[in-house]
């Protein structure tokens, strides 16, 4: 089955359904990164499976790029715990995937009978392809915008831990700032981090960037504001 077309649809809530939210809860943003790697190679397979074994498993996190594959592994035999892919026949496929593509092959092959186009169609069909690219452009915004905000609830959480405590409270002693300024801090910069669509792979570079965002706020002098809050 040749692969003319790069494209496959997935649902805007893929990444917040309750099984990918217990593999991310176990895994975080990585193992939801290498699910969609994994997705991407099923999706150029000819029948969207691919081989179960351990030494296939093996070779499929040598494709994705991942180095650490006992890690990739314990990730495999967890998703399909969960459900998120399913075994036949020492073959492994994503049911939700493999549905999406049936249908796109049922529409490619109704597509690929001639004869029956005219201008109108042509037209018609240029102006619905415009409108399916322009959803589909909403529906990726959405979904990046969701892991957004789910990495940031992820730091959040951490900071409320006390996992980034050396460096908040380097915060508060380098720019003068009360601990309670920080509540309001991390509200405005999820309201940045939401306008300029930036998503970090990991609560660390998160961190970095709200390091270097609280910089650029002193240096403009609007630091001020915060630092007149006294409590959390």
């Amino acid at each position: 089955m040749a692969k003319d077309s790069y494209w496959f649809k997935h649902d805007s809530t893929a990444g917040r359904g309750l099984k990918m939210r217990k593999m991310a809860h176990i895994y975080g943003h990585w193992g939801k990164g290498i699910y969609w790697d994994v997705i991407e190679i099923l999706r150029d397979q000819n029948d969207y499976k691919f081989e179960s074994d351990d030494s296939s498993l093996q070779l499929l996190a040598d494709l994705i790029g991942c180095k650490d594959d006992k890690k990739f592994l314990s990730w495999f035999i967890d998703c399909e715990r969960l459900g998120l892919f399913k075994i036949v026949e020492n073959n492994f496929y994503c049911e939700p995937l493999s549905k999406n593509m049936q249908v796109w092959e049922t529409k490619k092959a109704n597509g690929s009978k001639g004869g029956r186009g005219n201008k109108s169609e042509s037209e018609s069909e240029s102006k619905a392809n415009v409108q399916a690219n322009q959803k589909h452009k909403i529906r990726e915004d959405k979904i990046r915008e969701d892991n957004i905000i789910e990495l940031y609830d992820f730091f959040v959480d951490e900071v409320k831990q006390g996992l980034h405590r050396q460096a908040t409270e380097s915060i508060y002693m380098r720019l003068k700032i009360k601990p309670g300024s920080l509540t309001q801090l991390l509200k405005d910069f999820k309201g940045q981090l939401i306008i300029d669509q930036t998503l970090h792979p990991n609560t660390l570079e998160l961190r970095k960037h709200f390091n270097n965002w609280l910089n650029k706020l002193d240096q403009n002098g609007k630091l001020a504001q915060y630092k007149k809050i006294k409590t959390l």
